[in-house]
């Protein structure tokens, strides 16, 4: 290539940068208001679930990211009620939280793309994704292994659940679409202490899952962590996993950890406090009757 077409790309390729570059720090910045965006776009519209752990992955960063953000990005609390609406059909046919509304008018659902989309508009990349490509591919993997095995069940059909569901949903509590046998049950209490084995052992060393920064893995797990930490020794007799005498004590080191930051403690407490509204509520009650008629079966791990 002749350096007279290779100056003007590089030029061009410089201008959209710093152009990039510009746009996420007027953003960062807070300069931007009146109910726009970058380039007199509406703002984007999130919506949320108080205690959906896949959503509240993306109010985290929102909250970290920087305190001015969460003015360019409209916020919207939901109920299962609204799920059901046609309205929030036609902007998640999956009818699950999250979803985004991009500034024109563009509709954006599963958490992870959220959450790397946002990255990519706001962040440049830069906010909480590894700058090496190697720390980018630990990041991925620790968030795909929790998406895949742990809050995903992969189908959307009706008596399809995640793995983390065995922790709280019934047949009783829920109906059949989402209920679960016994034998189903049992297989998802186990995947979930093989994949938070893994995940201890493959844990970067330094304060988070990747090592001394924050990166979106650790805004994928933590929540989930919550209900883990709420769940899993109420109704299935296991220590606190986060716990001093957690079978996983670096999980447990990274987790306390977080839980100093204010970002994470509030979201902590919105997730818990759903939950122990719901255990007054005896949505937990089947589940414990099941698994108290089968002692044969393994509950408690390790």
């Amino acid at each position: 290539m002749g350096l007279r077409r290779v100056l003007p790309l590089a030029l061009l390729s410089c201008a959209m940068g710093l152009r990039q570059r510009a746009r996420a720090l007027a953003v960062r910045g807070g300069a931007l208001r009146g109910g726009f965006a970058y380039g007199g776009q509406k703002k984007p519209v999130f919506y949320d679930m108080t205690h959906s752990n896949n959503a509240a992955r993306v109010r985290l960063w929102l909250r970290l990211v920087d305190p001015s953000l969460s003015k360019q990005v409209d916020s919207t609390f939901i109920t299962y009620d609204d799920l059901r609406s046609e309205e929030y059909g036609r902007l998640n046919p999956l009818r699950k939280v999250p979803a985004l509304v991009r500034g024109d008018g563009g509709t954006v659902f599963e958490s992870d793309v959220i959450l790397k989309y946002l990255e990519d508009l706001y962040g440049n990349n830069e906010a909480m994704t590894p700058d090496t490509a190697e720390g980018r591919q630990v990041m991925n993997l620790f968030i795909r292994i929790h998406d895949i095995y742990i809050s995903s069940p992969n189908c959307s059909a009706d008596g399809f659940c995640h793995s983390q569901g065995a922790m709280y949903l019934s047949t009783k509590w829920h109906g059949a679409r989402r209920g679960m046998d016994i034998a189903t049950r049992e297989a998802k209490i186990a995947e979930i202490f093989k994949q938070l084995t893994w995940l201890e052992a493959n844990k970067v060393d330094g304060p988070c899952l990747c090592g001394e920064e924050l990166t979106l893995a650790d805004l994928t797990w933590m929540p989930t962590c919550v209900f883990m930490e709420f769940l899993l020794p109420r109704v299935f007799g296991w220590a606190d996993p986060f716990g001093d005498a957690s079978p996983f004590p670096r999980l447990a080191a990274w987790y306390r950890g977080l839980l100093e930051r204010p970002a994470f403690a509030e979201t902590r407490s919105e997730i818990w406090n759903y939950w122990v509204d719901m255990e007054q509520k005896g949505q937990f009650e089947p589940i414990v009757a099941e698994i108290t008629a089968a002692p044969e079966r393994k509950w408690t791990y390790p």
